[in-house]
């Protein structure tokens, strides 16, 4: 009564080479002297250096020599006025153009050191002749508020003239003050430094 059911037949034995859902196995390669590839886990732990040295002395021995040196050649270069090795507290175009116009300016406030010691020499003399030192006081005090003045006014110049030439978003912040402090040092003993003589301005400056 029942037809027989044909039910297709099937393999299921597959060959290995009909099994596509199994990834291919390929042997590592080998290179140089018959060594696998490193993996990139290995390669990374190869090239991955401890946070802690071994010997923590001779590390911060190296580093202090490293820090000394860098610090000697800093100070040689401001003597000589090498831009590649200023600190970076001076370096570059902007400052040392900064540095010229005020170098190249007549700066009363240059003779500050002298007019401190004088200020001592008063103090001495307010005990011998105190209407003296008083007069003498007066005096110098006012010289200092010319001192500050002038100081002020260049290194308003300057920074307007800076601005001018190399646009406002090249001049450093703080080049002011920086350029402000620098005339109240005698030209000798200014670091870095001059590397024009008075009278000589730089281009721009005028």
């Amino acid at each position: 009564m029942f037809q027989t059911l044909l039910v297709p037949r099937y393999d299921w034995h597959v060959s290995k080479e009909q099994d596509s859902d199994k990834p291919e196995v390929i042997k590592a390669e080998t290179r140089g002297k018959g060594r696998p590839t490193p993996t990139r886990k290995e390669a990374e732990a190869a090239n991955r250096r401890p946070l802690v040295p071994k010997d923590r002395k001779a590390a911060k021995r190296e580093a202090r020599a490293r820090r000394d040196a860098e610090f000697q050649r800093e100070q040689l270069a401001m003597k000589t006025g090498d831009e590649a090795q200023l600190p970076y507290a001076h370096k570059g175009p902007v400052r040392r153009w900064a540095r010229d116009y005020i170098d190249a300016r007549f700066n009363i406030a240059s003779y500050f050191f002298g007019l401190a010691l004088a200020v001592l020499l008063l103090v001495f003399l307010q005990i011998l002749n105190p209407d003296i030192a008083v007069i003498a006081m007066v005096i110098l005090y006012g010289v200092m508020l010319i001192m500050l003045i002038d100081s002020f006014i260049a290194s308003g110049k300057m920074k307007k003239k800076a601005v001018e030439k190399f646009g406002d978003d090249r001049v450093p912040r703080g080049i002011r003050w920086q350029m402000f402090g620098r005339t109240f040092y005698p030209r000798r003993w200014r670091r870095p430094i001059p590397m024009v003589d008075r009278g000589e301005w730089p281009a721009g400056a005028k």
